[in-house]
Order: structure tokens, then C-alpha cells, then sequence
């Protein structure tokens, strides 16, 4: 559910510089304390199978041990908890009651669609506990026209790292997929999930995350400082990533008015920073740590943005 008002402000204690006359905060909340692919060796592939290693050597990391990761559709049972366990008070501000987060997406100052951010609660994922999360993304009424798209993802993720278990993608375009992660060997298997039958196998690190799952952890986490780095996967590539904070913002959208911090995502490759993607993210500074506005520059053969912002619910459709 969105927030229905303007969280209040307690930023966590750095050195950052003020930002559009909003003073730092002396005193920082308590948070709940929690702990991404490139290639290692290459797996034999089936007639049936695609191994792909991603671009980078294999680093060291915590494991998660997957019950069930490399089964069928049908080898994995996930079992919804009840309420009282489904939503209990321990854990993140954002995984102790269901939450709606929607957000505009712009693209070159233009409505292209809209996403939606839904916590579920806690389910047992063949015995885990694991928090699900369903992400759903649509064109705006006008692009659809010529672009139709209505996408849902669903998320299980370690309740201890948020790191992703399973992925679910029901498709307007596609066949269905999953995405399985065995974040113990680094590995992450994609299966039809109607015949299960394997469709890629993606030689990945320990304890590796997606943008969403990554976002969730530093929404877990706070930020009392430049974060710590951790392998992201995306885009067929594996990426170093870390959070620095900036400083602070209060900013104004169609859900309201927010006090930020404003957070920039560093992305290495092979230890040499990205310079042709520039990121920011305005996080509320209570603990629940909103994203607000999340901003994305892209040099090609032009420079392209991208910005995304929190909206209510009801809008949108």
C-alpha cells in the first residue's frame, strides 16, 4: 500500500552536504541489519540447454542453499503462510504489512507506462521462507496502441539477504518462464514453466542480485555510508555494484511531499567504473525507505533519460 503521507525525516548520520535548503539529520534510525553474474567454468549444454557465462571472472561470496532450484514447474512448492506469519513484526519496515508502491515511468520527458510494486508476505518456498514480491509492468494507453505490454514478475527472496530465489514471468509476448537461482553453486537455471524444460543455464557468483532485489536490500539496509559492493546481473552482464549517498532533497510528487536522500548506484565491470549510464534515487529518510524518483541517464547516440516516480495508487490503472 502507498504511503498515504509524507513520511517523516531521520537521516542517517554521514558527512553529506545539505541539499535544497533541507539540513542532515544528527541522529540515525535503526535499520534491520542484512547482508550479484560472470562466468566460471562453462557447463555442458543438452540439445535442449543454452550455457551462458556472463562477462566476468567468478568472485567469492556468501551462499544460500535453494531447496528445489534446478527442478520442473512441478518440483517446487510454494506454499502461502497465514497472515500472522505472512506479516509478523520482525524483518524490514517494508515486509511487516502488505505495500503497493506505483510508479510513472518517462522516457525523453514522454509517459511510456507504469509499474507496479507489490509486497505479498512471506511464503515457504519448498520449506524456505521467502518474502514474494510481484512486480507488474504496463504501457500507458496511448504507447499501447502500438506497443501493448502487460508483464507480471513474481519475486522469492532470502528473508535473511534478499537475494532472489525464483523468478516467475508471466508475459504478454513470450511463452512463460522461471528463472531459478542457486545462489549456493552460482547458478541461475531458466525453464518453461509449463513443461519445465531448461531453456538457458547462466553461470553466475554466490549470492548474486537483479535490480529489484538489489533495491530491496539497500531499502532494507539504509545508508549510513557508501554501501558496500555487491554483484548485480542484468542486461546479460555482471555488474559491481554499490550505493553513495549524495545528500538530502525535499522533493514534491503526485503522491506528495517527500524528505529524500538522494542515492547514486556505482556500477563496475572488470574494476573500471560505468561512465555511459548515470543513476540517482531519492529514498524517504524514515525507515521504510521509499524510492521516491529514480532517475537514469544513457549515452548513446544521444543522451537518453529515463525517470520514474512515485504516483497514488489509483492512477495509472
Amino acid at each position: 500500500m502507498a504511503p498515504e503521507e509524507p513520511p517523516g525525516r531521520s537521516s542517517p548520520e554521514s558527512s553529506l552536504p545539505s541539499v535544497a535548503g533541507i539540513p542532515r539529520e544528527k541522529e540515525s534510525p535503526e535499520v534491520a541489519a542484512t547482508p550479484e553474474t560472470a562466468g566460471g567454468g562453462k557447463e555442458e549444454a543438452s540439445p535442449e540447454e543454452e550455457t551462458t557465462v556472463a562477462s566476468m571472472p567468478p568472485q567469492p561470496g556468501p551462499g544460500v542453499s535453494v531447496p528445489g532450484a534446478g527442478t520442473g514447474e512441478g518440483g517446487i512448492d510454494i506454499v502461502k503462510l497465514p497472515e500472522e506469519r505472512a506479516f509478523s513484526m520482525e524483518g524490514p519496515l517494508w515486509a511487516r504489512g502488505e505495500e503497493e508502491l506505483v510508479y510513472k515511468v518517462e522516457f525523453l520527458g514522454i509517459t511510456m507506462g507504469y509499474a507496479r510494486f507489490s509486497f505479498l508476505g512471506k511464503v515457504l518456498l519448498s520449506g524456505k521462507e521467502a518474502y514474494h514480491l510481484r512486480v507488474r509492468a504496463w504501457t500507458s494507453d496511448l504507447l499501447s496502441v502500438i506497443y501493448p505490454m502487460d508483464d507480471i514478475i513474481d519475486y522469492y527472496l532470502d528473508v535473511h539477504t534478499i537475494a532472489p530465489l525464483r523468478q516467475e514471468y508471466t508475459k504478454s509476448k513470450k511463452r512463460d518462464d522461471v528463472a531459478i537461482y542457486d545462489q549456493e553453486k552460482g547458478t541461475i537455471v531458466y525453464r518453461n514453466r509449463k513443461t519445465g524444460k531448461v531453456k538457458k543455464r547462466v553461470d553466475v557468483v554466490p549470492n548474486v542480485y537483479d535490480p529489484v532485489s538489489l533495491a530491496y536490500y539497500i531499502r532494507t539496509r539504509g545508508l549510513e555510508g557508501e554501501a558496500e559492493e555487491h554483484s548485480m546481473y542484468a542486461g546479460k552482464k555482471l555488474w559491481e555494484v554499490s550505493a553513495k549517498p549524495l545528500g538530502f532533497e525535499q522533493i514534491r510528487t503526485d503522491q506528495g511531499e517527500f524528505d529524500t536522500i538522494i542515492v547514486q548506484p556505482v556500477l563496475r565491470q572488470g574494476g573500471e567504473v560505468e561512465t555511459k549510464k548515470e543513476m540517482r534515487m531519492w529514498m524517504t529518510t524514515d525507515e521504510r525507505h521509499v524510492p521516491v524518483r529514480m532517475y537514469a541517464k544513457f549515452k548513446k547516440i544521444r543522451t537518453w533519460t529515463l525517470v520514474g516516480e512515485l504516483i497514488p495508487g489509483q492512477q495509472g490503472g
